[in-house]
């Protein structure tokens, strides 16, 4: 895998025992050099930008806003002062400090739901994900592997139903394309790996895909058999919404039992949904 990747830090919290943490939450309308003139008011201040984050707008025209943690500790200015000096700037329309409850650490505790484009989200971190695709399998043995399998291929049905609409919205009538372009990078861009699409067509329905670090393989790393059953119910059940119909994935190779890269073989089943 030649790509570069770097990691990208999305918890909205900061732990700095000692220092003093505010955020700042802006409300602003979009225009060019907005972003150097606010953030140049706390630079004049000597005031450092520890975090900042913005919401993207749903159309053009839209006002966005933007978290930011900042570090008072030596700071002759109060937060009091640094709100009322940014929204004086006749673009931005509201301004809130978020204060911290307990000294060292700050949090967004303003930004909720969280959203991807039209749809909530919420975060699992991994030590989370371990809990649902790996120690359940000490509880519940490996029957519970054919309900990862259903849970994943569900959750891929509402992807592809999701991912085909995005594709409309951007003009694209070659459903494969839309699958190839957007699913892929929607796959990436949410976390759960690196996904390169090998093979795809439609005439018979088939795929072959390759997926570097696989979120669900990871955790089950050491195993000596392919480990995942929730990512290739995902494939399967994303691919038949765009085939219209049923797939079933098999994984082939992965990282769990010491592969490079996870690889899905996806073919459909008998009947037509």
């Amino acid at each position: 895998m030649s790509k570069k990747f770097i990691p990208h830090d999305i918890g909205r919290f900061l732990v700095l025992p000692g220092r003093k943490l505010y955020g700042f939450m802006v409300k602003s309308t979009v225009k060019p050099g907005v972003l150097q003139k606010i953030v140049s008011i706390p630079a004049e201040k000597g005031l450092t930008i520890l975090y900042v984050s913005f919401s993207a707008p749903r159309k053009i025209g839209e006002p966005i806003t933007g978290v930011g943690f900042l570090d008072f500790t030596d700071s002759k200015v109060t937060p009091k002062q640094l709100a009322e000096e940014i929204g004086k700037l006749d673009f931005v329309e509201e301004v809130e400090i978020i204060k911290p409850e307990i000294e060292g650490f700050i949090a967004d505790t303003i930004s909720f739901p969280l959203m991807v484009g039209d749809n909530r989200a919420i975060l699992l971190r991994d030590v989370a994900i371990k809990g649902l695709v790996t120690n359940i399998r000490k509880h519940f043995g490996s029957g519970v592997e054919a309900f990862l399998y259903h849970l994943g291929f569900e959750t891929g049905l509402e992807f592809g139903k999701n991912h085909k609409k995005l594709g409309e919205l951007l003009g694209i009538k070659d459903k494969l394309e839309a699958f190839k372009h957007i699913s892929t990078n929607m796959y990436l861009c949410v976390g759960y790996g690196y996904m390169e699409v090998l093979k795809l067509k439609e005439k018979p329905p088939y795929a072959f895909i390759r997926i570097y670090h696989c979120f669900e393989c990871e955790l089950g790393k050491g195993a000596k058999k392919p480990y995942s059953h929730l990512v290739r119910g995902m494939i399967a059940g994303a691919l038949t919404e765009i085939f219209g119909k049923k797939m079933t994935a098999r994984e082939i190779t992965c990282i769990a039992k010491g592969d490079a890269y996870c690889t899905f073989e996806v073919k459909p089943e008998s009947f037509k949904i």
